[in-house]
């Protein structure tokens, strides 16, 4: 069985496994471009980690410390990141369709560029975050009182199938 080159035991391309890996520590690993669909990462450590380019799509980091993670054009449709510390993570140009981020920390967390269309998105802290050509449609579920314009995003309605 293959292992990423992180000096874990996570198989490579574990999708499709319904693997749950709980408790891990991925501190710094290099996981760019791994496919990680399906796969729920509970109570993980994932600071600093780089998910850039990962398929993690439908994948569950509920609670998972995720700061300072690099998830640049990550594939996170229809995952949940619920209670998620994404405190200064960087997840531009993300996909983050159908996604949940309901309570997820977004303390300095840089979203520019991410399409949030039928995403989830009642966040936890806010602060210093940025949205700046962030998509969202008229299904994103934004907090009460977050104007979307203001942060810079922009409204894209599509028909879905």
């Amino acid at each position: 069985m293959d292992t990423l080159a992180t000096g874990t035991d996570v198989p490579a391309g574990a999708a499709g496994d319904a693997l749950r890996i709980e408790g891990r520590d991925f501190h710094d690993a290099d996981l760019r471009g791994q496919d990680f669909s399906g796969v729920r990462f509970h109570h993980c450590e994932l600071r600093g980690a780089r998910l850039d380019w990962a398929n993690l799509a439908g994948a569950c980091f509920n609670h998972a410390r995720l700061l300072n993670t690099s998830m640049t054009h990550a594939h996170l449709r229809g995952a949940s990141l619920k209670g998620a510390n994404l405190r200064s993570a960087k997840l531009t140009q993300a996909n983050l369709v159908d996604a949940d981020m309901t309570g997820a920390n977004l303390w300095q967390a840089d979203l520019s560029g991410a399409n949030l269309c039928g995403a989830t998105c009642l966040w936890g802290d806010i602060t210093k975050a940025r949205f700046a050509g962030a998509l969202y449609d008229n299904a994103t579920r934004l907090p009460p009182g977050f104007r979307p314009e203001a942060e810079g995003m922009i409204r894209f309605d599509m028909p879905r199938a």
